[in-house]
This record gives C-alpha cells, structure tokens and sequence, in this order.
C-alpha cells in the first residue's frame, strides 16, 4: 500500500515506536502497519480489547489537532507517553516509554509533581538544553501548546530553529549569544510553525547554568508561554491607532492632545497646517518650546481654565500665525486618563477650524443688514454653513460608495468600500444629531400627524437593528403586551428616531446578554421601555442624563464614540409629542430608558389611505439640466442619473444655467439646482427664470439638490420658486420619487 511504503520509508528504523491503525464502519480497530519498535513494545495489540485507548483513538479522530497524553498499556508496567495524529484515512500512533523522551519534567515525586502542575496550570512548557550534547528535553505541555508531536520536533537545536520563522531567527540567535556571553536575561518572542504548518507566537524566557570553573554555559532551562492571543489584540490596538491617526488627518479640523505636563502626545496634518509646525517638531514638547512666549502663555492659560471648568471650552479668536491673523474655532476641553499602576492624570483634547472665510462673510452680512443681525441668527448662520460644507464631501463619499458597491467587487476592495460608506454615515448622523438639536433647542420642529401601523413601525425598528445587535452576538428581543392598539396617528418618523436612539444606545453600550424592547398600553398612552444588561449608569449621573452633549463619563465618549446629543434630542422629540422620557439603571448592572407618548386610534381604512404609494420606479428617460458647481458632486449625479436612463447636461452656475435653458434646440422636462453657486446661486437664477418671458420655460420644473440642511432652507427655495427640496447625501429613493412626480 502507498500509505505503508511511505511510513516504512520515514519510521522503519526510528527509536520511537510507530504504527497506523484503521477504523471500520463497526468502530473496530486494526492495526495497518507499525515499525519494529512498536512491535518489540506491545507485539500483536489488539486494540479493540483496551477500552480506553480505544476511547483515546476515537477522540483523536474527532480533533484536527495533536493528542498526547501517558498511559500504561496492558502487560507493561511502566507507562508510556502517546501521541496520536491523523495521517489519511486512520490515525498515526507514536509513542515511547515515558522516562525515554520528558524525564526531568515527568518524574512522579511529590515536589516534581506539584511543579509540574504548577507549571501546567501558568500554561507554560518547558525545556532543558544540555548546551553540550546539543540535546534537549521538552514537556509534555510544551508538545501540547505547540501542537507538534516529539519526532516532528526533535530534540536538537537545529531542529526545533526549523519550524522557528525566518524573520525571527537572527532575534532568537542574539537574545541567545547576549545571555551566555554577557548574562543578559534571555527572554525573546518568536513565531513558531506547527505540525498543521500555521504558526503561533510563543514567548521563551530561559536561564542559562554555568560551571564554576570555566564560566562556561552547558545548560539552559526554561518555559515558553504561548501569547498569540496577546500579539493579535497588540496587532489590533496597533492597527486601530493608525486607522484613528489616518481618519483625523483626514478630517478638515486641527485636532491635538497635550499630557498632564503640556507636552504634544498627538499633532495631526491640520494642525501642522493651521500652525507652521511640524509634527516631529511639537510631539513631546510644551507650547514654550514651540510658539514664541506670548502665544505659548495665552495657551497655557486656557488649558489651565479648561482643567479648572472640567468643561468643553469653545471659542472664536484671531491668532498670529506664520506671521498672518487668522480666525479660528477654537476648544479645548479635559481628558481623563488612567493608566495601570499610576494615579490618574488630566489632559487636554483641543481643535481648531480656520473660520477667516466665514468670519470675512458674517463681516460683510453684518455691513449688509446693518449690524441688525441677532446672536442667535449669528449661530443658525454658522451652522447652516457647516452643514453645507460637511455635507458637500459627505454627498460625493456617501454617493459613490453606494456607486462603488454596485460593481463587482472583490471581497477586500467590498470590505473597504462598506468601511468608507459606514464612516461617511456616521458622520451624517453625527451632523443631523446637532441641526435636529438645534432646531429642538429654537422650538422650529413641527410635528407631522398621519395614521400609521404601530406595530409595524415597531417591527420595523427591531429589523434595522439586527444587524448590529448580532454583530455584537447580542440578544435583541421584543415584547408587546396584550391589547396594545394597532392603529394610531401621530409623526410615525419622530416616533421611529426616539426608539432608534434609545435601542441604538442600549445595543453600543452592551457587550453580552440581550437588549429588550417592551411596549404596552397604559391609558390613552403608548409606554416603551428599553432594557439592557450593559455597563450601567452611576446613580448621580442619571439626573445629567438628558442635557446636551452629556456622556455618563469622560471614558464613554474615548471608547464608544457619539456627540452626547442622542437622548437629549429624544427627550425633545418626547416633550415635542406631548409625551415623557426617563432612566433608571444600576452601574454594572445594566439599564431601563422609557418613554410614554399619546396614542390617538385610527382606523385600518385611514392607515390604509396613507399607506397608498405611487409606483414612481417605471420612470421615462428624461433630459435634465444639473445646476452642480462641486466636481465630485457633478461626477455622481450624473453618474447616478446616467444609472437611472436620464439625459444629463450640467451647468456651473446660475449663468450657464440662463444660456443653457435660452438655446433655442434644447429642451428640459426638468432641472435639478443647487443652491450655492458662484457668479450666480440657485436662488437668483431661479427667480430668473420664473420672471421669463417664456411661458414654456417659466413652468419648467426645478428641484433643488443642495446641502444647505437647515430650519428655514426649504421655504427659501419655495419662496424663489422652486418646486420640490431634496437635501444632500443624495437619497436615490427620494430623487426617484421627485422626478417622477415632477416629470408627469
């Protein structure tokens, strides 16, 4: 037979008896073929005869990996030590007098045996080199965590520097010659390749003896722990600090981060930028032996306010940098850090925005109106900038992600496509969560009611979360309790935000166990309550809970990300519907938000009218004219549009606009506008066209596409004539239902 030429070719002659055994269909064993060795230790054995090695063999045929183990064979006294391994159809049984291959660590004395089980147990194996015949001894536990049996390893240095990588060879040779010639403490990691040829990190710590009178080295004991587990969450943590580095670089924000001293520990590009000075240059130093005097002053000063305020301090100033005065959005705020063995210490998160633009343009809309304008339009000003300037980049990411995942792609170019489209979301969230906070905060949310399935929307909420609940191998269930109504009117997108928000929480705040939604009907009111068995929440935090950018603790926001606005929006979002919103939880624990809301019934028939939709997906090709001044944003509503059978013609501006709709051979049935434009915005070209003469193109249908988000941008657009609003990230859905209607 192949099998048993190939094993009397490898083990005929070796010391260590060898043998192939089969097993039937009946689970009864032969023995196919073993060396002399074998048959001088146990002749003819029938195996079916000794129950528990038969057992040992069975368990081994149920394992990919190696099975050692000491065990007496009938008719021998002394024991023997086993390894079992599969080879083709059956298992290939080495094995050898125990006392021939791991004395010094097998002895059955009560102090061997209890150091053995010590050693076991701190899941070490150990070695002992005789530096002089070059022969090492190896314990059973060092078999088992390398998963290699003892002929496959060998007993000689050469040997075991065989299955030792090639990229940590020279490491091991110098941490070697460094303890026998000058004594240094010999402790090295190295990667090692099993008898499965993968390989596994493994830490060796040895101390070398050395005779009295030649002080010379001949023998090395020591253990070696196996720490892949330990590399692979080093090369983690490793992998996520460059990935946090890459995407902060990549922000159009300077952000930095002082020690407990005021020395740099990080400096990003934008703040390389912002300041004149490079990375290299500031990490490790204090702002005295970076700016000059004056500016290093006022910015101590301010972390020390930040420290003392235990706050986020935000404000706007100009600077003197590189010899030019900018005006920067400023904060700075302190970070608690708490290192091992150490007393905690305070540091400084800041940031910086160059707002010179934007101050510039409030200067001339102050000049404008007067110097009438108020602090808080001063604000809605900013923040409407913000928004469009975030969600310009944001629409290009978002959008051609979703172009990019449409293709055919491979698994990694997916994986990193699925990454840049999540961490564009995330930042949409993260912008919607403050414009949703500040049109609460002005009392500008207007509440929409329309008959909805409440079940459904319930349904609907657990079916979007799934995902990142069993990600998390988290639990997510849901509980209604009878007689709950079916039907009720009210804003079912509202309704649907507060619940995505407090279960969202629960699921990113909840590492094992189950999160819980129970909805019941008290009254004429809807009650939700949401239970986790998370982290829990301090009893003194809870009063805290809702207000504004509020984190239970300054370590939540480091290790679970978010702006603190969630619940506060929710608890608006509840007072906004006449409802109420609170907490109760137990640190370590876990814990139970609630929310209660009016419940006005509806009929099935008013649910069934509102549920009524119109099929916009059979669409007609239709000539659009693209008012786009931002290429990446042209690339992609004409990439999508072209997606979608459309004619597309694009226009820079509101001037291109005029010339394009004026050709006397061309004709739209529709044009997508954006707002801010150069030489001519949106709004002005379309009171333009409105005021045409031409009866034709006066009633040509205009949408605006814009990223301008805030309260007040959809009656500007109506108020200039458009027809329809559709924000930026693009939202192909809502675009498609537009044209539809717009184009009938």
């Amino acid at each position: 037979m192949p099998a048993n030429s190939a094993l009397n070719e490898i083990y005929a002659n070796a010391p260590l008896a060898v043998a192939f055994a089969v097993c039937n269909d009946e689970s009864q064993w032969r023995i196919n073929w073993q060396n002399q060795t074998a048959h001088s230790l146990w002749g003819h054995y029938d195996l079916n005869l000794d129950v528990e090695l038969k057992l040992q063999l069975l368990s081994a045929m149920q394992r990919t990996s190696v099975t050692s183990f000491r065990y007496a064979l009938k008719g021998l006294v002394e024991a023997c030590q086993f390894t079992l391994v599969h080879y083709q159809d059956g298992i290939l049984i080495q094995f050898v007098m125990a006392g021939a291959h791991t004395e010094n660590f097998n002895q059955q004395g009560p102090e061997d045996q209890i150091y053995r089980t010590v050693s076991d147990a701190a899941g070490l194996g150990l070695f002992d080199w005789d530096l002089k015949q070059d022969l090492i001894r190896y314990s059973d536990r060092f078999y088992q965590m390398c998963d290699i049996s003892p002929v496959e390893l060998g007993q000689t240095k050469a040997e075991i520097m065989a299955r030792v990588h090639p990229q940590d060879l020279v490491r091991i040779d110098d941490a070697l010659f460094a303890h026998l010639e000058a004594r240094w403490p010999f402790n090295v990691m190295f990667r090692f390749k099993t008898s499965s040829n993968s390989y596994i990190w493994m830490q060796l710590t040895g101390q070398a003896i050395w005779q009295a009178d030649s002080n010379q080295a001949y023998r090395l004991v020591g253990s070696v722990r196996d720490v892949s587990d330990a590399k692979r969450l080093e090369q983690t943590v490793r992998q996520r600090e460059v990935l946090i580095e890459q995407i902060l670089d990549a922000l159009p924000i300077s952000i930095y981060v002082k020690d407990a001293q005021g020395c740099f520990r990080f400096y990003s590009k934008q703040t390389e930028q912002i300041t004149g000075v490079e990375r290299n240059r500031a990490i490790g130093r204090t702002d005295f032996e970076v700016f000059p005097i004056e500016l290093a002053r006022k910015f101590v000063d301010d972390d020390r306010q930040a420290k003392q305020s235990a706050e986020l301090i935000v404000s706007e100033e100009p600077l003197t940098l590189m010899g030019q005065t900018r005006w920067l959005l400023t904060g700075r705020g302190p970070i608690h850090i708490q290192r091992p063995d150490q007393p905690p210490e305070i540091w400084i998160l800041g940031f910086a925005l160059d707002i010179t633009e934007r101050k510039e343009m409030e200067q001339v809309l102050e000049q404008a109106r007067q110097e009438a304008e108020s602090a808080a339009n001063a604000k809605s000003e900013f923040l409407s900038v913000m928004s469009h300037e975030i969600r310009t980049p944001l629409n290009a990411v978002i959008g051609m992600s979703n172009l990019l995942l449409d293709q055919a792609l491979s698994t990694e170019q997916k994986n990193q496509a699925e990454m840049i489209q999540r961490s564009g979301q995330h930042l949409l969230h993260l912008v919607n969560d403050i414009l949703d906070f500040n049109k609460l905060d002005a009392g500008r949310v207007e509440l929409e009611s329309h008959a909805f399935d409440l079940n459904q929307q319930i349904d609907n909420v657990i079916e979007m979360l799934k995902p990142s609940a069993q990600a998390k191998g988290i639990e997510l269930k849901l509980e209604k309790a009878p007689g709950l109504v079916a039907y009720v009117k009210g804003d079912q997108a509202r309704l649907r935000q507060v619940l995505l928000n407090l279960l969202g929480n629960a699921i990113k705040f909840t590492e094992q166990g189950s999160v819980t939604l129970k909805v019941m009907g008290i009254g004429h009111r809807a009650r939700f309550e949401v239970k986790d068995t998370g982290i829990g929440i301090a009893e003194e935090k809870l009063a805290h809970l809702f207000d504004a950018f509020t984190q239970a603790d300054a370590s939540i926001s480091r290790k679970y990300g978010g702006t603190g606005l969630g619940l506060s929006i929710s608890k608006k979002l509840a007072q906004a519907m006449q409802g109420d919103i609170g907490a109760r939880s137990r640190l370590g624990v876990g814990s139970c938000f609630w929310f209660e809301v009016p419940c006005v019934p509806a009929t099935p028939e008013e649910v069934e009218l509102e549920g009524e939709r119109i099929n916009y997906q059979n669409q007609r090709a239709l000539s659009i004219l693209v008012a786009e001044d931002n290429p990446s944003n042209q690339l992609l509503i004409k990439a999508i549009l072209a997606k979608l059978k459309h004619q597309v013609t694009l226009a820079e501006n509101g001037v291109e606009v005029l010339e394009q709709l004026n050709k006397s051979d061309t004709k739209f049935d529709l044009i997508l506008m954006d707002m801010q434009m150069p030489k001519m915005d949106g709004l002005e070209a379309t009171r333009r066209i409105r005021g045409h003469g031409n009866q034709r193109l006066a009633c040509t249908p205009i949408i605006a596409l814009t990223a301008n988000a805030m309260f007040g941008d959809r009656e500007k657009v109506m108020a200039a004539g458009m027809n329809d609003y559709l924000s930026k990230p693009i939202d192909v859905e809502a675009l498609k239902k537009a044209l539809w209607c717009w184009s009938q």
